[in-house]
């Protein structure tokens, strides 16, 4: 909850890496309030925190990373934030350019149990963004979903980002499910975890940050906090090409409406299952 101070610390490092010749910043889940989700144990109370903390685009956070961007002259994907979007709460990311432009946003396809549980609701379809190459966006739980990173693969994208989020246990699972993805895609996976401490600067959870190349080899990880983990774009080559069909629209229809079909069902059962 130190926006001040998470915000404050943004600045440094996105002004370091753009000193390294950055042109694009990957920034944490959850930014600038840190991985509260997974921290606040009341349940009560994390509604009332995820209710307050919930705005619509533009809002408090979304000034903050257009503010970030502009100042550090850099593209910025930020998220996913909290967006308040009528009666529903998405887990939403943002991409914002060097002129404080939001040039787009996706919302977290697959929401966690707990997320579903807090009254966070799905996003609709998978988001790419085109810079010198297309990338495939996704979100925390969305890279334990093979059919979100097989659509992206599909359509073309060079590279798949995603932010990953903190937990107390388990935290190199994401690591292996990453290196799964890419092997099956033939795409690499940029992933930026995060660390979230309390007031006394104790750790409370984590994520790892770390990159994965086309052919499955975890390539460098960030071993300390606050660390910069840069990747030249010209590495993220596709290693292998995934086989082109003259129907790859109804591939992807296809992929998608399984994908909801499942999430569909699985909501069924729980619904159901608290009923009994």
């Amino acid at each position: 909850m130190g926006r001040r101070y998470n915000i404050e610390k943004a600045k440094r490092l996105i002004r370091s890496s753009k000193e390294k010749g950055a042109k694009l910043v990957v920034l944490p889940s959850m930014f600038p309030v840190g991985s509260i989700i997974e921290v606040i144990d009341n349940e009560k109370r994390l509604k009332n925190m995820i209710k307050n903390l919930s705005e619509k685009i533009r809002g408090t956070a979304t000034d903050a990373i257009i503010n970030l961007a502009i100042e550090g002259e850099v593209h910025l994907i930020a998220g996913p934030i909290l967006e308040q979007a009528g009666p529903k709460i998405f887990l939403t990311t943002i991409f914002v350019s060097p002129q404080g432009e939001i040039i787009g946003k996706y919302r977290k396809l697959s929401p966690s149990e707990r997320d579903i549980f807090l009254g966070l609701s799905p996003g609709k379809e998978p988001m790419s963004l085109v810079l010198d190459k297309k990338y495939g966006i996704i979100a925390e739980d969305d890279i334990y979903v093979p059919e979100i990173s097989r659509i992206l693969a599909l359509s073309g994208c060079s590279a798949i980002i995603s932010t990953a989020r903190a937990v107390q246990a388990r935290t190199d699972s994401v690591k292996h499910v990453a290196i799964s993805r890419s092997i099956e895609n033939g795409v690499p996976y940029l992933v930026a975890g995060q660390v979230v401490e309390d007031e006394n600067g104790e750790e409370r959870v984590r994520a790892p940050t770390f990159i994965v190349s086309a052919d499955g080899e975890q390539v460098r990880e960030a071993e300390e906090e606050d660390s910069i983990l840069m990747v030249d774009s010209s590495v993220l080559y596709r290693s292998k090409d995934i086989a082109r069909n003259s129907s790859l629209t109804n591939i992807i229809t296809g992929l998608y409406k399984s994908m909801k079909k499942s999430k569909a069902e699985l909501l069924q059962r729980r619904t159901q299952g608290k009923g009994v």
